[in-house]
């Protein structure tokens, strides 16, 4: 398996208030190495993080057909998992690639419990692209920081969960939103995550950073921070990369 765990890998961009197709993202050469990644003429699988907002995900769909044409990715196919074709996880191995999606990450796990994808995926060889909460459901131990209204003061809220097992590294997206960020009258960096992180280590990653896991090694591509013991040290620039630990 080629395992690409992105905070996210562009593939749209906001052009005068509305959202539409654009290529993958260049930065850190994520591009260029998807598409050595993926074999040609090959049919792309998105796994959902909300299966009941077909809507959504279908415009999802709809996106990463774009991004495939738009950087000049020959894939014939692209096809959703949600629950309108919850069969689709029994046929990985007719996928090249597979894309889990982002969202809400508690939401997603639910549904890869549901289609048993952690046994099923472990199977596939292909090539996986995590988005944002997909990124943060390959893990084993998933951390799952709150995000939604409610969740930081919720004594009942999961923060951590069983993942994928693809990966022991625990990744917090969109990074570049964290800073002076606010959830439940919470510092977001200061009163959830840097505590959080005397529980687990992990990793911040703004958008365009990626990590890349193939054949035991997993190396991280971009600007990104390490959150450990409450402390956060910043451990790698855009342009650089690094091999990181990836065993607990």
């Amino acid at each position: 398996m080629k395992l690409f765990l992105t905070s996210s890998p562009g593939g749209n961009a906001c052009i005068n208030g509305k959202w539409v197709g654009a290529p993958f993202d260049h930065s850190n050469h994520f591009l260029k190495y998807v598409r050595k990644a993926c074999r040609e003429e090959t049919e792309c699988l998105v796994i959902s993080s909300d299966p009941e907002n077909t809507a959504m995900n279908d415009e999802v769909r709809g996106f990463m057909e774009e991004a495939f044409a738009h950087s000049g990715m020959q894939v014939k196919r692209v096809e959703v998992c949600d629950k309108r074709n919850m069969e689709a996880a029994d046929r990985l191995c007719c996928y090249g690639i597979v894309i889990l999606a982002g969202g809400h990450v508690p939401t997603q796990n639910a549904f890869f419990q549901q289609i048993g994808l952690r046994e099923r995926i472990r199977r596939y060889d292909g090539a996986v692209i995590g988005i944002s909460a997909g990124t943060m459901n390959c893990a084993e131990i998933v951390y799952a920081q709150p995000e939604e209204p409610g969740e930081a003061v919720n004594p009942y809220y999961r923060r951590y969960m069983q993942g994928l097992g693809l990966t022991h590294v625990n990744v917090l997206p969109h990074f570049q939103n964290v800073w002076g960020g606010r959830l439940d009258g919470l510092r977001i960096l200061e009163d959830i995550s840097l505590p959080d992180s005397r529980v687990r280590p992990f990793y911040g990653l703004p958008d365009g950073s990626w990590l890349y896991r193939e054949n035991g090694h997993t190396v991280l591509y971009g600007e990104a921070w390490l959150l450990e013991a409450g402390k956060c040290i910043k451990i790698c620039e855009n342009g650089e990369f690094r091999e990181v630990e990836d065993e607990r």
